[in-house]
């Protein structure tokens, strides 16, 4: 098996051989990267386009153990409020329940260094009381197939929250509705 499939859309199914860690999948409406992994499955338009002759595919996301509850995004607002100005990083993790986990780490005003926790679904960083914002670092770190939020401006009543999808260095952004039961 390939590590990376290339597959049509065709109306009687896909077509072509499904790759090892994603596929690119060319569609009606566009050019789409496929990937999947024990917590998380996405499919993301990565280029729109007309393709006559495929069928439509559209994006999508799926959580393996359904959607994340709200009560962790509020602790994790409230955690990174109180470490601020420094940087923070935080995980949802699946260990047979979604948690909220801190890991070693070592922050400062503008950085935040931490170690990788194991079934993450949705990595948090902080910004302190800069604006809510996915740096070139941040783009270039976040390499893998994962929901990531960062959340700014902490030093407000309501901070700043962005958030997207990562599949394999291709972005999209993700609404609290997509990932949080609310």
């Amino acid at each position: 098996m390939k590590p990376v499939g290339y597959l049509l859309n065709t109306k009687e199914g896909l077509a072509g051989e499904a790759g090892l860690y994603y596929d690119f999948i060319f569609a009606r409406t566009g050019v789409f990267i496929r990937a999947e992994n024990p917590l998380l499955r996405a499919t993301l338009c990565i280029n729109s386009a007309e393709i006559r002759g495929l069928a439509s595919l559209y994006e999508d996301i799926e959580l393996a153990h359904g959607k994340i509850p709200h009560a962790l995004y509020d602790l994790a607002i409230y955690a990174l409020m109180a470490s601020c100005p420094l940087e923070r990083y935080l995980a949802v993790t699946w260990e047979g329940r979604y948690r909220l986990t801190t890991p070693t780490q070592w922050g400062e005003p503008a950085e935040v260094k931490y170690e990788r926790v194991s079934s993450t679904i949705l990595d948090i960083h902080s910004h302190g009381t800069m604006r809510a914002f996915f740096s070139y670092v941040d783009n270039a770190d976040e390499q893998g197939l994962r929901l990531d939020m960062v959340v700014g401006r902490l030093d407000t009543l309501i901070p700043e929250v962005e958030m997207r999808l990562g599949v394999y260095g291709y972005f999209t952004p993700v609404t609290m509705g997509d990932i949080f039961d609310v």
